[in-house]
Parts: structure tokens; C-alpha cells; sequence
């Protein structure tokens, strides 16, 4: 049974204690500070868990605009869905509904940074090491995980400043120097720095003998990989299919990471980190789970059996490289979090109704007509097409209560996301469980309290080993059509020939779609405008009405796709920290006016 440890204890570093002086020079023996905190190994892995804890926080739904949510639903996968009177409708609008709609993303964020901030700060006072490796290990993750927040907070926030790309506030110290922003290629640097310590530093060691949910070197590799394609994009005026071997990417202090390296660290992670592709696609998801409870047809008919969490070999599933561990500590309660539960499948569950096997949500994230009736994203005979997306006109799908249209649901299709959702089995009566249903997680951990807000369990992969491969083919590897390939096979479709850009963009949108990361394809590859204007005319319904989809494209151009810097740090910081393009108060049109 997977489990996340909580260290309460690990707050206190964060809680810097200043004690007024006194004519006695003392040691305080009994304040936890920076300065005493760091002493044994435990304090170290205490104060990892609390950065890993601050990015669970960012991401958290709940807590303010999920990165992974917020890319789905800007992307041309999805529209913004959700009740009629919800503001997540700003979202797919490039728009805000409330001021600092994101004031806690960006907060969650620097929290995160600060602690990462300490833990490198102060790693080099603990004693008492088992080894030189364990140390590297945890000074590696907090690297990774500084890298991780910043790149978040790039790809968010990181926009034009009076036409030019800018960074954000980069702070690598705890002391917090200043709040205004850092160039684009000062920010890049400091994450393409953090990363090579990363893979530098922590050993290479078979993935499943680590803790799941923990960044290893192999995941340092794959983040490298991604933060140089998209640093090298048309975001910020790159062309990578152009540049080819000759990008790069700035380091701290002078000196670049190549794109050879870059290719020779996606070769090594593929190579010798034990990863390796799920052959039956269906499976990597939980609507396979295999359970004489789990009537879906598409799992039954298929043979589907999930290879789970903890994977059918022992370790994690085998193609996470990077997740989000969940548990069964989620809850509302002071005692519990939202963020120790996986709320992107609550949020993205279908509109307040359950079903086999498909379960309650919020609605969010309802899927784009065109990603199902057209070829440009799943090719005739893709099998991935069914395996990812629900179309509740099918009787095939067997949903059982059939599926309930209208309600308050704003831009419903009729298409639903199956790979991040609450996935429901049949229940004993004795459960108490409404309409003798619940989430499959009960199953594993029979102590789990039933509640359809925050039972879902399933870990978020944030980097698949799929989208390894697929970078590994984009970046040039000698490897690159075995590495298509090893992709493609998921299609059932007949062996590619030849490696080129669109073959790659074809089995990027068809293998990765609704895992958070088509929206910065889109950025990077410089297609988001016209991709959104496919969208236009599709066919909708809002609170049961049937309409049609108008994206707005000139806020995208506008914006060039980045969000506002939260108004209360501008403020803060004095203006000192200046705000995104099409974001002012003179941008009349950047106020959400609902549904």
C-alpha cells in the first residue's frame, strides 16, 4: 500500500524565528530555526517532504489555477466546463474572473522555492550520513524540485512584458532579495543549472528500488529534455525543428547544456533507468482495474487489467517517471488536505452524477468535439482513441445509469476524458455507498472513509515514459524511429517509416492527449492561434442549450498565452514587479463577464 509520510515538524523550518538580542550571547535550545533545524539526515528528508508538499499544494485544484488543469483547459483538447456559475470559464478565455484569481498558484510556488531554497542552503551542516550517495540523493531532489517550481512558474507567468519575454522574481537565497523579474534566459539558466546537479548528483540506480513519488536522476534527464524543447520553442522566438543539433540552453555562470548532452541524457534515461512502455495502453489506466466489481465492457471485452500504482512488477508503474503520490489522507478537515487526494480527477469527474464507470465531479475539462471526429488527432483505427476519450452517445461504453445531459454544465460535448477521472465499481450494500457504487480505491484500501470528493487515489504522472521516448525522437537521437515506434505500437496501427516533425506532433497529440502537456506543445511549436481557431463553431450545450464554441483568439495573441501576475504581489513589491502584456488595468477586455 503506497503511503505519504507527514512530517508536521517539517513546517517549522519554514517559520524563521528571530529572537531580539541580549546582553547573553546564547544558543536557543528550544526554537526550531534554519540555523539548528539541519542536523541529522531525518531533518533533511523531513525538510524534502516539505517542498514535495508545496508542490502538491500548487497543483491542488483546490488551492487556487492547477498547472495541469489550467493546460487542458488552454489548449484545444478541452473547454473549461464546470457549472454555469463557476469561474473556470475565464480560464479557456485568457481572461480573470476575480482579482488574483491566481495569487495562490503563484504563492504555492515560492513556498515551495523558499523551502527548496533552505534545504540547499543548509544541506552541507547535517552529519551523520549513511553515505556519500544518500546525501547526493536528497540534495539532488531539492535541486530538482527548485527547477520543477520555476519551470511551473515560467510556462505560467513568465510572459511579455511591453513586448519583450520576461522571467519571473528568481530567488535563490532564503533571504528573498528582491521581487522584480529576472530575464527569460536568467531563469533558464538557474533551471538547466539545478537540473545538470540533479543528474550530476544523484545516483543511477534502477527507478523501482526508490521510493515512488521521489525525483531520481532518470527524471532529472527527462526534465532537462522538456525544459530545453520548450526554452528553444516559438514561445520565445525559437524555432527548435530550425536550430536542431545547434540549440542550447544558458547556465548559471557562463557555459550552455548542448542539445548533444541533452540527446545523450534521453538516451541514458531510456537506456539504463529500467522504464519501459505499458504494451497494452488500456492499461496504464484505472478504468482497467481488475475487479469481478468492475463491470465496464471496453476493460472487460479488451482483457484490460490495470498495471496500477505500485505496477505489476513490484515498483511503480513502470512508465512514471515523475508523479504525484496520492493516499488515502485526503479530506477536508484540519487534520487532512485536498492535497493528499488526486482532485484533478475529482474536478474533471462528470457533473455532479455517478455512474460504472465513470464518477462525480465538478465537470471540468470537457472534451473538444474535434479531437473525436476528426483524423487530424486520432488516425482511423487509432486505439487509443476509444482508450482515452468516452463518447456517452456509444452503447458500447455500457455506462450504467445512462448518462444524464444538461444540469448546470457549461460547454458539455457529449466527450469525456478516461484517463483522469473518478473510475467507479460496484459496491456491497453494506458500503452504504449511493446508488451501490464507488470509487475502485475502496477495494485496495478497505479503510478508506467513503467520500466521492476525496477517495481518488490514482497518482498523477507528470512525466511518462512514453513522453520520454517522443522527446527522445524530436531531439534527434540516433534512436529516434525505434523510439517512435516503441510509442506507436500503443496505436495498433502498422510500423512508421520514417521520423519526421508531424509524425512526431500526430503521436504526441494521440498518445499524450489530457496529460497535461499538449498546451505547451502547442506553445512551443507556435500552433496554439491556429489551433484554436479550429475549434470555432463547434457544437456545445450550456446548462442543456445547444450553441456553439467561439474561442477567443485575439486574448491569446494578446497574452501571448500567460497568465497575470497576481495583483497583491505587484503591489507588494511596490511595482516593482511588473505585470504581463494584455493584463493591465487599461485591458478592458481581460475581465471575466460569466456565464
Amino acid at each position: 500500500m503506497k503511503k505519504i509520510a507527514i512530517y508536521l515538524s517539517a513546517v517549522l523550518i519554514l517559520t524563521l524565528s528571530g529572537c531580539s538580542q541580549s546582553f547573553l550571547d546564547t544558543q536557543d535550545l528550544t526554537t526550531k530555526t534554519t540555523a539548528n533545524f539541519y542536523q541529522t539526515p531525518s531533518d533533511a528528508a523531513q525538510a524534502l517532504t516539505a517542498i514535495y508538499s508545496s508542490y502538491c499544494s500548487a497543483i491542488d485544484p483546490n488551492n487556487g489555477g492547477s498547472i495541469f488543469l489550467l493546460s487542458e483547459q488552454m489548449s484545444d483538447e478541452c473547454f473549461s466546463g464546470g457549472g454555469q456559475h463557476d469561474n473556470q470559464g475565464a480560464m479557456d478565455q485568457w481572461q480573470e474572473s476575480k482579482t488574483d484569481q491566481y495569487g495562490s498558484t503563484w504563492a504555492n510556488y515560492y513556498q515551495g522555492i523558499f523551502r527548496a531554497n533552505n534545504l540547499i542552503k543548509y544541506i552541507g551542516q547535517v552529519t551523520g550520513w549513511s553515505n556519500e550517495a544518500q546525501k547526493n540523493q536528497i540534495a539532488g531532489e531539492a535541486h530538482f524540485m527548485r527547477a520543477m517550481n520555476y519551470f511551473d512558474l515560467m510556462r505560467l507567468f513568465g510572459g511579455p512584458v511591453s513586448g519583450t519575454m520576461t522571467g519571473v522574481p528568481l530567488i535563490t537565497d532564503p533571504a528573498y532579495p528582491t521581487a522584480k523579474r529576472a530575464s527569460v534566459d536568467s531563469c533558464y539558466a538557474q533551471i538547466a543549472s539545478d537540473l545538470k546537479f540533479a543528474i550530476d548528483s544523484m545516483p543511477g540506480v534502477a527507478y523501482n528500488s526508490l521510493d515512488p513519488g521521489h525525483a531520481t536522476k532518470w527524471a532529472a534527464e527527462a526534465l532537462m529534455a522538456r525544459v530545453f524543447l520548450f526554452y528553444n520553442g516559438e514561445a520565445y522566438g525559437r524555432n527548435y525543428s530550425q536550430l536542431g543539433s545547434n540549440a542550447t540552453m544558458p547556465l548559471v555562470g557562463g557555459g550552455k547544456v548542448t542539445n548533444a548532452e541533452v540527446v545523450g541524457w534521453i538516451d541514458d534515461c531510456i537506456a539504463n533507468s529500467g522504464y519501459a512502455v505499458v504494451s497494452t495502453f488500456g492499461d496504464l489506466w484505472p478504468y482497467s482495474y481488475k475487479s469481478a466489481n468492475n463491470t465496464y465492457p471496453y476493460a472487460i471485452n479488451n482483457d484490460l487489467s490495470w498495471v496500477g500504482d505500485d505496477g505489476s512488477n513490484g515498483g511503480n508503474n513502470h512508465e512514471a517517471v515523475f508523479q504525484i503520490v496520492y493516499s488515502t489522507f485526503g479530506g477536508w478537515n484540519n487534520n487532512q488536505s485536498t492535497s493528499f487526494c488526486n482532485s484533478i480527477d475529482l474536478f474533471q469527474g462528470w457533473r455532479l452524477q455517478g455512474t460504472l464507470p465513470f464518477g462525480y465531479g465538478w465537470g471540468w475539462c470537457t472534451v473538444s468535439p474535434t479531437v473525436f471526429n476528426t483524423t487530424s488527432w486520432f488516425l482511423p483505427g487509432d486505439l487509443r482513441k476509444v482508450g482515452s476519450v468516452c463518447d456517452v452517445t456509444d452503447p458500447n461504453e455500457g455506462i450504467t445509469p445512462s448518462y444524464t445531459w444538461g444540469g448546470d454544465l457549461w460547454e458539455e460535448t457529449g466527450y469525456w476524458q478516461k484517463k483522469y477521472v473518478p473510475i467507479n465499481v460496484k459496491a456491497p450494500a453494506s458500503a452504504g455507498a449511493t446508488g451501490n457504487i464507488w470509487n475502485y480505491s475502496h477495494e485496495i484500501y478497505p479503510t478508506l472513509t467513503y467520500n466521492t470528493s476525496t477517495d481518488n487515489t490514482q497518482n498523477l504522472i507528470l512525466i511518462r515514459f512514453s513522453d520520454v521516448l517522443l522527446m527522445g525522437a524530436e531531439l534527434g537521437s540516433s534512436k529516434a524511429l525505434t523510439y517512435l515506434n516503441d510509442v506507436h505500437e500503443h496505436s495498433g496501427l502498422p510500423a512508421l517509416t520514417a521520423v519526421s516533425l508531424a509524425a512526431i506532433q500526430q503521436e504526441r497529440k494521440a498518445e499524450l492527449a489530457f496529460e497535461g502537456v499538449r498546451y505547451w506543445d502547442e506553445l512551443r511549436w507556435g500552433t496554439m492561434a491556429t489551433d484554436l481557431a479550429a475549434e470555432s463553431g463547434a457544437t456545445i450545450w450550456n446548462a442543456g442549450t445547444k450553441t456553439t464554441y467561439t474561442p477567443n483568439v485575439t486574448r491569446f495573441n494578446e497574452t501571448k498565452g500567460f497568465l497575470p501576475i497576481p495583483e497583491t504581489q505587484i503591489s507588494l513589491s511596490s511595482g516593482e514587479l511588473q505585470q504581463n502584456d494584455g493584463w493591465n488595468s487599461t485591458d478592458g477586455d481581460r475581465t471575466y463577464q460569466g456565464n
